[in-house]
This record gives structure tokens, sequence and C-alpha cells, in this order.
């Protein structure tokens, strides 16, 4: 009776086994850089800091806190896992975004991109790949009323997905059962299905 296709860039595809029009959805890998913070990063910032790329630090893991920085934007790029290479140009530009975004505070994570660096304090890398929508707006609501009825979609989250999940949720939720949205009307119908 009801379906709901949230499944990023795979969600195209779905919907076209289901006889839907294909959405407009661009794949842009990421990779993430992160290690374990040693003494040397105690001086990092003990909040987030976003801009060209972003830092997050004294993030607890077990055994002790990490950082995590980047991430990269690799627009129509879905393949993974990242080959050694791509791997190290990802390492490459999330440290050149850090030492931009935070001049003064790189210096502490400096040895970590070193390439002789190892053991515990190495960099690591966490890569996925995000969906998004020409105008990078997430994609919410009907895919064809008429012609495909209890079909439904809530995609192209983008860069942005742990935030925006939560809202675009709510506000699916809200126009399934006829509920006052969540956000003002005007933003809803920016997020629809029938902007596309």
């Amino acid at each position: 009776e009801l379906l709901v296709v949230a499944a990023g860039p795979a969600s195209s595809q779905l919907l076209a086994s289901a006889g839907a029009s294909a959405l407009p959805l661009q794949p842009v890998r990421g990779q993430l850089s992160w290690g374990l913070q040693g003494a040397a990063a105690a001086g990092l910032p003990p909040f987030p800091v976003n801009g060209h790329g972003g830092l997050v630090a004294h993030v607890p893991v077990a055994g002790g806190h990490a950082w995590h920085m980047g991430s990269t934007f690799e627009r129509d790029i879905d393949h993974l896992p990242l080959s050694d290479a791509e791997r190290a140009a990802a390492h490459a530009s999330n440290w050149q975004q850090l030492q931009e975004l935070l001049p003064g505070a790189a210096p502490a994570l400096q040895a970590a991109f070193d390439p002789a660096a190892g053991g515990a304090q190495a960099v690591r890398a966490w890569a996925s790949v995000r969906c998004t929508s020409p105008d990078r707006l997430p994609i919410v609501g009907p895919v064809d009323a008429a012609a495909l009825p209890g079909l439904w979609v809530c995609t192209a989250m983008g860069s942005r997905g742990l935030t925006r999940a939560v809202l675009c949720g709510e506000l699916l939720a809200a126009q399934l059962q006829g509920e006052p949205l969540p956000l003002d009307a005007r933003l809803a119908r920016a997020l629809s299905t029938l902007r596309l």
C-alpha cells in the first residue's frame, strides 16, 4: 500500500524498476580523513569547525578520542573502495583544506599525514557515496500520485545527510498522515518531488 524509496544514489534504479521516471540524482564520492588523538592534538578546537572542509576533534572512541576531517567531493564517481592512489590523493586534499581552514591547528595533526607515520597516530580513511540533486536540495514526496499511488521517495540528502534525514523523515511522515508540516510550507515545496 505504501513504499518509500530512500536508497541514496540507488533510488533512481529502484524507481525505474517500478516503472517510474528516473530522478535527476548525482552520486558524489567522498573520503573523510580521521585518526586517534595523541598528546599533540590536545590543542585542537573543542568544537566542530566547518568551511571549505571541516574538523571535528575530541570525538570519544574506545580507548581515547579521535579527530575527523574532510571530506572530499568527487561528482559522478560512485565506485568503492578507493584505490591506494585515490586514498592518498584524498588525504592530501583533506590536509590542504585543514591548513586553509585552521592554519593554527594544522601542525597538531601534521605527523598523522606523514607517509612515514605508522601505528596508532597514522591517518585513516572512511569513504562513501553521497546522493545529491541538481539544486542540492533533498527530494521528498510522492513519485507519481496518479500513476503510482503509494510510491514515495526521500533521497538526495547530499553532504548533510545526518542532519537532513531527520527533518525530511518528519516532513514525509507529516505529508503521509496529513499532519501540520514541521517546516515552512515554502521550504516544503522546495523539497517536493513536484519541483522536478
